[in-house]
């Protein structure tokens, strides 16, 4: 049920778009003035356009150009069973108008991505810079936030997220440690296991973050349930106690690559473990702890060559059984 939500979500323009298609087409048959319900293909080619560019919105034309010139060959009287010279002309310029409203359309489109394109850019450098201020803060997890969001971004990816989605990830990596600005310096660099006070000082950080997060909304604003639940775990037992799929996808991600990193990294109270280590650690709580279908996507990366471990034939089987 997930794998199609996902499916949906990802691809919902362009579902949006066939499904407008293939629902004008069908009218056409009925209608009683067909010539006047052409102008009702302008719907899909015009969401194709403004949604995909314009490429998909010539593409959307032509595709509804052809389905009335498909429709009028097979049929003549069809359109105008009495004046057939004039439906020729008619449905020749509906198509020219069509395609030339989904060229103008998607260029703008296209121009107004580029913009946005620039600005994101922009955006993401500014985050960079603050994910590195983060990890200054403790001088054992400098790039750690860089880190996590580039593995997180892969894992995304590999599990088959939107776009969207694997943005808001990588966002999320980048400043998931962002409300330990609020932790005691003592306690983020304290070398000797945490007290109970001192551990509920640090398990704070996530509400912490996600209320920095909060007041700027905007493209943040997805970001905000993925920093809030990063530490959960799969059975519940994490820090707000939820389970499954309960869990934001991306904080089920996110949490994989964190531990990941985490634990390669040297830490005042522990030298980091070799990459092998740690997946083999990842594998003991596959189910308890991990999302097992991110950890399978963990996998997979490693085998492609994507990562600094890769894993023998019967670690990667006994992820699959997972």
């Amino acid at each position: 049920m997930e794998g199609i939500k996902r499916f949906v979500t990802g691809h919902f323009e362009l579902m949006l778009v066939a499904v407008l298609v293939a629902a004008t087409a069908a009218l056409v048959l009925v209608v009683a003035d067909k010539i006047a319900f052409l102008g009702f293909f302008f719907i899909p080619t015009l969401v194709a356009a403004y949604f995909l560019g314009r490429r998909a919105g010539l593409l959307t034309g032509f595709l509804s150009v052809l389905m009335v010139a498909l429709y009028a060959a097979i049929y003549p009287p069809l359109f105008d069973p009495g004046a057939t010279g004039s439906v020729v002309t008619d449905i020749g310029l509906w198509a020219c108008f069509l395609l030339l409203t989904a060229m103008v359309v998607g260029t703008l489109y296209e121009a107004k991505e580029l913009v946005l394109r620039d600005l994101r850019d922009a955006y993401e450098g500014i985050l960079e810079i603050l994910a590195k201020y983060i990890d200054a803060v403790d001088s054992y997890t400098q790039d750690h936030s860089v880190r996590v969001s580039e593995l997180g971004a892969s894992l995304a990816g590999e599990i088959g997220l939107s776009q969207r989605e694997v943005e808001n990830i990588r966002v999320a990596g980048l400043l998931h440690d962002v409300g330990k600005i609020d932790v005691s310096l003592e306690v983020l660099t304290k070398a000797s296991r945490l007290t109970p006070e001192e551990w509920e000082q640090m398990k704070r950080h996530t509400t912490q973050g996600a209320s920095l997060l909060s007041p700027v909304g905007g493209l943040l604003r997805q970001v905000v349930p993925i920093v809030m639940f990063h530490h959960e775990r799969w059975d519940g037992t994490g820090y707000h106690g939820l389970a499954g799929d309960d869990i934001p996808v991306g904080a089920r991600v996110l949490a994989v690559a964190d531990a990941y990193d985490s634990m390669v990294t040297d830490r005042p109270y522990r030298a980091g473990r070799t990459p092998l280590e740690a997946c083999v650690e990842i594998e003991r709580y596959v189910g308890t702890q991990f999302d097992p279908s991110v950890v399978k996507a963990f996998v997979h990366l490693s085998e492609k060559g994507l990562m600094e471990f890769r894993p023998t034939k019967q670690f990667a089987e006994g992820l699959r059984r997972a």
